[in-house]
């Protein structure tokens, strides 16, 4: 005689928890997928930047930069260094010496551009400004990997210390458009440029023509 409740078939309970089991796990590469994009979309260092002044989004980007040189020339031996990255393009050693050099000129404009008068080379573009570079680093070629590297080091520590003495009001100042930022915002991307071939030139990868 059956009783007036069905019982529960445990064989088809079981499927039923293999069936979600298997749709969980379908699912979830997915949502892993679907974080990814949310992550790819947001820009890098957000929070840090959402609530960040200009001045310190300057000193950021500039840390930032300089991170991506120091690990490009690290561990590099002074015999590697001298060896140009390219037929036609400069040593690392070369490289490190020019951009030590852009910040002492910067150190040198310091000044004239904090009061609006835009920087001296200014508009200034190849083959002209290639001639410029070539005629800084003229008298710099004696020094050795080591002692280029501790310019490097040098320089942008003596830049950072005048950039702290500035204030960050007037923001303007801090801003592109000025001649001050405008001067002091292309040194991340010119690092980053640098940084990159050195970079691609230690791991066998081909320097573009037009760097």
């Amino acid at each position: 005689m059956r009783s007036g409740t069905s019982r529960a078939n445990p064989k088809r309970g079981a499927a039923a928890k293999k069936r979600a089991g298997s749709a969980a796990r379908a699912a979830a590469p997915k949502r892993a997928a679907a974080k990814r994009t949310v992550a790819k979309r947001a820009p890098a260092f957000a929070a840090q930047r959402a609530h960040a002044t200009s001045r310190e989004e300057l000193l950021f980007e500039l840390a930032r930069a300089r991170a991506a040189v120091k690990a490009a020339v690290q561990g590099l031996s002074a015999g590697n260094a001298a060896k140009p990255i390219a037929p036609g393009k400069w040593s690392p050693l070369e490289i490190v010496l020019h951009l030590g050099e852009r910040d002492r000129v910067r150190l040198e404009e310091f000044r004239r551009t904090l009061s609006g008068q835009r920087c001296s080379w200014d508009g200034v573009h190849d083959p002209e400004m290639a001639a410029v570079n070539a005629q800084h680093l003229a008298p710099l070629r004696a020094f050795s990997w080591d002692g280029a590297v501790r310019r490097l080091d040098e320089l942008r520590e003596a830049l950072l210390l005048r950039l702290n003495e500035v204030p960050s009001l007037p923001d303007d100042v801090w801003q592109r458009g000025h001649a001050f930022a405008d001067m002091m915002w292309a040194l991340p991307e010119h690092d980053r440029h640098h940084a990159a071939q050195i970079k691609h030139a230690r791991i066998g990868e081909p320097v573009a023509a037009e760097d």
